[in-house]
């Protein structure tokens, strides 16, 4: 093989290697935009929540408050149906929503302190929002202690977040972030359990 056609052959190799370094830079080019578009389409899609979904019709005095499930689904709360030491969830008749649901709960009157709204204890009776400030779960009922509250309280169990009833429903743990507002009630000439106006407090988590 003469010098000529040595020549001839490294140029075809350099040829083919710029080729192939072409189609690489493009392939590569190609990938990128279409990762590129990918996270933008992606991103496309995740939007903040919609203001909407903290809309409720608001609780306004007078509404009565019924259980929201069992046996007694649908049936006004009296003083004398909701016993000592028991908790049950609730609705505004006529308001049956999510954010409206209602945690409300017996126990004794002595026991509670500030920061809860003293005056809207009536008889030991108080209703808090049963949706959790953190993720907005519906809270649980928990009339026996477990660390770190070793007392009758609401807990979440999506997240383990613990509420106070005695103290406002403030947090005992877990990463709700804030407690849950607390409605004010009292009792109707028919001894019905009824609201006096709306929460204390925005329902669920602040978005």
């Amino acid at each position: 093989m003469d010098e000529k056609q040595i020549t001839n052959q490294e140029n075809q190799v350099c040829q083919a290697c710029i080729t192939r370094r072409k189609i690489l830079k493009a392939s590569i080019g190609v990938a990128s935009v279409s990762l590129l578009g990918a996270m933008l389409s992606s991103f496309g899609t995740i939007k903040p929540q919609s203001s909407k979904a903290n809309e409720r019709k608001p609780i306004t005095p007078g509404d009565k408050l019924v259980y929201a499930m069992g046996p007694k689904k649908g049936q006004t709360i009296t003083q004398e149906s909701l016993k000592l030491d028991k908790g049950a969830l609730a609705f505004p008749l006529g308001k049956e929503e999510h954010l409206n649901l209602i945690m409300i709960i017996h126990e004794e009157q002595a026991e509670f302190k500030p920061p809860t709204h003293l005056n809207w204890v009536i008889n030991g009776i108080v209703a808090y929002s049963a949706i959790c400030t953190h993720m907005g779960c519906t809270v649980d009922w928990h009339p026996k202690s477990q660390k770190p509250a070793p007392y009758p309280h609401i807990f979440c169990p999506c997240h383990q977040s613990m509420y106070n009833i005695f103290e406002g429903a403030k947090v005992v743990s877990g990463p709700a972030p804030r407690p849950l507002p607390q409605l004010p009630i009292k009792l109707n000439p028919n001894n019905e359990i009824v609201a006096d106006g709306d929460f204390d407090g925005p329902v669920g988590p602040m978005v």
